[in-house]
């Protein structure tokens, strides 16, 4: 027995030796080898995406809730006792039969005869005719100043004046003009006019149809009823009338149930709709990530202390095409997660890292900073979203896997399987919206 106890002592010590320097090899491992294997992955081409609206102009909405008076509907139920006026008043029916004169309104309604005007339209269509001028065709010829052989030896001197309208024999026509002025060198002087007739001007008689208004009044006799109603006075045998009301009544009680309205206002919030049609939003993005390979907070860094995760986010908003007059857009308020998707099966974990008015600006960063319970996958997302003063937003994500290893877990019993796959390696990337 003191044997097997003995060995089981020695056990002990020896794990107790082993566990510190097994802990310090998987530290440095964690430490240079992903430095090694994963350097060209610093700047990883896409690895920072983002999601912005497209299109010319996009919903900017701004609706809010807004403190405003509003109506508390109150009131309750009372019995109240009220009386009411019991009219039991009646006429009394009396009068006699007497004789002379008394008047009686007649009903009379007569037609008559008067004199009334009525508009009798005599519009209609009328043919008329009118005098254009036309163009006959015509084709002679007419030479003034010398004859057509005199006309064929200096015709080389002809000058064209153009198409004119000239008169000949008492009427107009259309006719292009030649004229000869042409000094010989022996002297003298020879003029000729020639006239090509094309056309004759003749005026022709047109026809057409023209709507003439028209019309006179006419007297015609027409009839109409006429109320001649009237008071007549008769001599004869006569009611006379003396019926008379008596009044009387009593007053009654009663009961009755009545609502007491006891309403009143008071400060309320109220969701208001609005919005406005506006440009998408244009500008930059930049994040800055360390250390490149993220690992839990059951890590130690090279300075002994527990591994966290640093970002820096810089953005630049392009207001280069805003319009005269409207405000630019300026990032007011960030909002930053990530999305842990654990290993084996364990779940979504999502840690809030950053949710902070930031200050309007078109161009300023931010820095926050996180620690991970637990390791995640390569699909482990970290989100970030950029809030504008008039609520547009932008959208950045990557991939951000937590690397860690559960043969350092605190389990004191650890595990007999190996390490994780490290994961991760980007620090620095870049994207425009």
């Amino acid at each position: 027995m003191m044997g097997f106890t003995d060995g089981k002592d020695y056990a002990r010590k020896t794990i107790r030796y082993l566990l510190p320097l097994l802990v310090a090899v998987f530290y440095l491992m964690s430490v240079f080898i992903p430095f090694f294997v994963f350097q060209q992955d610093i700047f990883g081409d896409g690895w920072l995406k983002v999601d912005a609206p497209e299109g010319e102009l996009i919903w900017i909405d701004t609706s809010h809730w807004e403190t405003r008076k509003v109506l508390i509907n109150d009131g309750h139920w009372e019995n109240a006792t009220r009386q009411r006026w019991i009219d039991t008043s009646y006429i009394v029916r009396d009068g006699y039969y007497a004789t002379g004169q008394y008047r009686v309104w007649v009903e009379q309604v007569d037609l008559e005869p008067y004199t009334a005007a009525r508009y009798v339209d005599t519009s209609h269509w009328e043919t008329r005719y009118r005098y254009v001028d036309s163009f006959v065709p015509v084709n002679f010829t007419v030479i003034s100043g010398t004859d057509s052989y005199g006309w064929s030896v200096y015709a080389f001197a002809a000058q064209s004046r153009g198409m004119q309208q000239v008169t000949y024999n008492g009427a107009n026509y259309m006719a292009s003009v030649y004229v000869i002025d042409y000094r010989p060198a022996r002297g003298g002087r020879v003029y000729a006019t020639k006239y090509v007739f094309a056309y004759r001007l003749d005026k022709q008689k047109q026809y057409y149809n023209e709507y003439v208004r028209s019309g006179y009044w006419q007297s015609y006799t027409a009839y109409r009823y006429v109320d001649n109603s009237h008071w007549e006075t008769r001599t004869g045998r006569y009611w006379v009338d003396t019926s008379y009301t008596v009044n009387s009544g009593y007053w009654q009680s009663y009961n009755e149930r009545t609502w007491v309205d006891t309403s009143y206002y008071q400060d309320g919030q109220v969701w208001v709709r609005s919005g406005f049609y506006g440009q998408p939003l244009h500008g930059k993005i930049l994040v800055k990530k360390d250390p490149p390979f993220v690992f839990t907070k059951w890590h130690k860094d090279s300075a002994g202390s527990q591994c966290n995760m640093e970002l820096q986010i810089s953005w630049q908003i392009d207001n280069s095409a805003l319009e005269p007059g409207m405000k630019p857009s300026q990032f007011s308020r960030a909002y930053i997660y990530q999305e842990l998707i654990r290993f084996s099966g364990r779940g979504t974990e999502k840690i809030i890292i950053f949710d902070k008015n930031t200050g309007p600006s078109q161009q300023g960063s931010i820095i926050a900073s996180a620690v991970f319970d637990y390791a995640g996958s390569s699909e482990s997302i970290l989100h970030i979203y950029l809030y504008t003063d008039d609520n547009r937003s932008v959208h950045a994500y990557f991939e951000n896997p937590v690397n860690g290893y559960r043969s350092i877990n605190l389990d004191p019993g650890g595990t007999s399987s190996g390490p994780e796959a490290w994961l991760g390696g980007n620090t620095y990337g870049e994207a425009e919206f």
